[in-house]
């Protein structure tokens, strides 16, 4: 009887240390899974949050008694962000059914926007402060992708030349113009702003010339 009652015994306790042994795995790779994405999570860059307004005037002042055709990129609010983070990816069809698509970044070339200044290039949209002087005569620190863009902070393309040259719609002359005749009030842009270590757009509207 004595033999009996200990082989009962211990074929009870078997089952109980395998559901145990079970609990235990399951519990160390719910604990891995969990770190790995914990990990995943913290590692990826979020996008700066900003409200932003983008304008195309095909009647700016150029204050030489004519006018250009300038579009301006403003943070109302938000985060400041790194220009050299960023994409700007504009789209635009005319009449004729022909496509234009430019993609700026921080490698993108520098631009002529006066005829007067072809040695001083500038890669649009370039910082718009007055504190810095004109824009002919910015220093590089305000190209596209050297500074970071905070509130209240104007990106302008400056001139018709440069507007052309950000939306790669530009003619052959120095410096450049417009191209396309169809191009003008009324025409619609799409313009998206990529963050690019993110991934996401921080703006993508379509833009109606003004």
């Amino acid at each position: 009887m004595k033999n009996n009652r200990k082989t009962v015994q211990e074929h009870a306790v078997s089952p109980v240390v395998g559901v145990m042994l079970m609990l235990v795995v399951t519990i160390i790779i719910a604990a891995v899974v969990s770190a790995f994405a914990g990990g995943m999570g913290s590692g990826a860059q979020k996008a700066p949050q900003a409200s932003i307004e983008v304008k195309i005037d095909s009647a700016a002042d150029n204050t030489m008694g004519s006018s250009s055709t300038v579009m301006t990129f403003t943070e109302l609010s938000g985060d400041p962000i790194q220009t050299k983070d960023l994409a700007i990816i504009t789209y635009y069809k005319n009449k004729a059914g022909k496509t234009y698509k430019n993609k700026q970044t921080i490698t993108s070339p520098a631009t002529v926007l006066y005829s007067y200044h072809t040695n001083t290039p500038t890669r649009v949209p370039f910082l718009n402060d007055m504190r810095s002087g004109y824009n002919y005569d910015n220093p590089a620190t305000m190209d596209f992708g050297n500074f970071t863009w905070k509130t209240g902070g104007i990106l302008s393309t400056g001139t018709t030349a440069g507007t052309a040259s950000l939306l790669a719609i530009n003619s052959t002359a120095i410096p450049a113009t417009i191209a396309d005749n169809d191009f003008g009030p009324g025409s619609i842009v799409d313009v998206k702003i990529l963050h690019i270590p993110s991934g996401q757009y921080i703006f993508n509207k379509e833009v109606i010339v003004q």
